[in-house]
């Protein structure tokens, strides 16, 4: 028997049609719009093969068991079953289209439950463990000469701005150490990341204290630090070279040593995890799972669908 691949019902092309502009008039990223697409497709073809061509027709039940069909249905690439990752994507579009329905004041079944994944535990720090380490920047110390004090000065505003780039922008270690500062558009209060995860890049929107700390360091300390020499590179190490990522994952842990807290200290935080903590805190804060994702730069909304069971656990 032939699976069909065509929507038939006039009901069902017109809601994927409006569903597909809805998202478009939201900013959703072309890549999110295309998977959402896909899914919604799937569910409404599914519908159709159960004999259900009308919104008003969908019930709880038959909802629920697209879910069950997606866990037994075969991964067309591979062969094998989706992943729980590739479920949940499917399911968190059926009910993006479910809040769609809502918000036209149309009957909706219940939202679908997510299914668990399995995944690597990661360490995410609270916004007081984050604060905590900027105000470790912030320690005072005795100093035997004004050259020592304001080249400490200089290495605390990088140190502000590592944090900045890191958490307050989410960046990837790479694309941290990678920045020029061509790259800081301060008119715009944007980051450019030119070197991304597979060769994509992304502007990245700098707000509050962040922006205040990568513009004193950029005008300030990455000044002092480059003492004459010639480089574009954002960080720049007390020898005024580029900074590695070894060079910034040392003063990361120098600070959390600095911090005192315990419970920070055995986290042992690595730059990557500025980058978590910081799409955790989003989504906590109620921010689509589809702007994390472009916020972040991920190609899928599978890689950032791991968040919503983080929060979860926390």
């Amino acid at each position: 028997m032939t699976i069909p691949t065509e929507i038939i019902s006039p009901q069902f092309k017109q809601l994927e049609t409006s569903f597909i502009n809805w998202l478009q008039t939201l900013n959703y990223s072309e890549e999110t719009i295309k998977t959402r697409k896909r899914n919604i497709k799937e569910f409404l073809l599914y519908l159709e093969r159960c004999n259900i061509t009308t919104i008003e027709s969908i019930s709880n039940y038959k909802a629920k068991r697209f879910k069950r069909y997606l866990k037994r249905r075969e991964n067309k690439l591979y062969g094998s079953g989706l992943m729980n990752a590739s479920i949940n994507v499917g399911i968190s579009s059926v009910n993006k289209l479910f809040e769609y329905l809502q918000q036209m004041g149309r009957p909706t079944p219940e939202n679908l439950e997510y299914v668990e994944e399995r995944y690597k535990p990661r360490s995410i720090l609270t916004l007081n463990e984050i604060n905590q380490l900027y105000e470790t920047t912030h320690q005072t110390h005795h100093f035997a000469s004004a050259e020592t004090k304001a080249k400490s000065e200089a290495v605390s505003q990088r140190d502000r701005a590592m944090l900045s780039i890191y958490y307050g922008c989410g960046l990837r270690k790479s694309e941290g150490t990678n920045l020029k500062t061509s790259d800081i558009l301060t008119e715009r209060k944007l980051i450019h990341v030119s070197k991304g995860k597979g060769s994509k890049e992304r502007y990245v929107p700098v707000t509050g204290n962040n922006f205040n700390h990568i513009t004193e360091y950029l005008q300030n300390g990455r000044n002092f630090l480059l003492n004459q020499n010639e480089t574009d590179s954002f960080f720049i190490s007390q020898y005024g070279t580029a900074c590695s990522d070894q060079t910034l994952t040392a003063r990361l842990k120098r600070l959390t040593k600095n911090s005192g807290n315990a419970v920070l200290q055995s986290k042992k935080p690595s730059l990557h995890t500025l980058r978590h903590s910081i799409a955790t805190h989003l989504l906590q804060q109620g921010m689509e799972i589809e702007m994390i994702q472009k916020f972040l730069g991920h190609a899928s909304l599978e890689s950032t669908q791991i968040y919503t069971h983080i929060i979860n656990e926390l």
